[in-house]
């Protein structure tokens, strides 16, 4: 997932700098570069995605480039082992886009992004379900398989197979009702 936002500011570079900073670094990301002109910020790694529950902390690369009034942002999100959800991308998309915000307002959104995080997990936990009723779908079948055969993984394999298949295919599902 990528999230591109180009945008200027009146305010002084090191002003800028510094909120960017502030913005980035009070969300729990890690400065991995700076120069006088751009930023660099990192969060996560690919196997942290395997195990957090807050798309806020998938792996993610941050650069921001300030050059004189103008600012462009660019953010890569490599959401692996992850079925991304609308409302996961939307929750990107808007952490990216109260950056510019909090530029701009000086406010903090560090709450405002704490409430949409919260949101967007809680709409997530729809498909936990999803994923228990594919896992028992395929599990089933595959335990009488199992006992026939006495080759027991196929069980694991098959229900973790049919969760994550059932699951992926819900989203799909919600994502292509939500593009008419």
């Amino acid at each position: 997932m990528k999230t591109i936002l180009k945008f200027k500011t009146d305010k002084p570079k090191a002003e800028v700098v510094q909120a960017t900073k502030d913005y980035f670094l009070s969300q729990g990301f890690k400065l991995e570069s700076s120069t006088p002109d751009s930023l660099t910020f990192r969060r996560g790694s690919t196997l942290q995605n395997m195990f957090t529950y807050n798309p806020l902390k998938w792996k993610s690369l941050t650069d921001i480039e300030i050059k004189g009034p103008e600012v462009n942002v660019l953010c890569n999100v490599t959401p692996t082992s992850q079925a991304v959800t609308t409302k996961e991308e939307k929750l990107w998309e808007n952490f990216i886009l109260n950056y510019q915000q909090a530029l701009i307002s000086n406010f903090n959104y560090h709450s405002i992004n704490n409430k949409l995080l919260r949101e967007t997990q809680s709409d997530s936990r729809k498909y936990v379900k999803y994923a228990l009723i594919g896992g028992v779908i395929a599990g089933v079948p595959a335990g009488f398989i199992a006992h026939y055969t006495g080759i027991d993984a196929i069980v694991g394999i098959a229900a973790a197979g049919g969760g994550f298949y059932y699951m992926r295919h819900q989203i799909e599902k919600d994502k292509k009702k939500k593009a008419i």
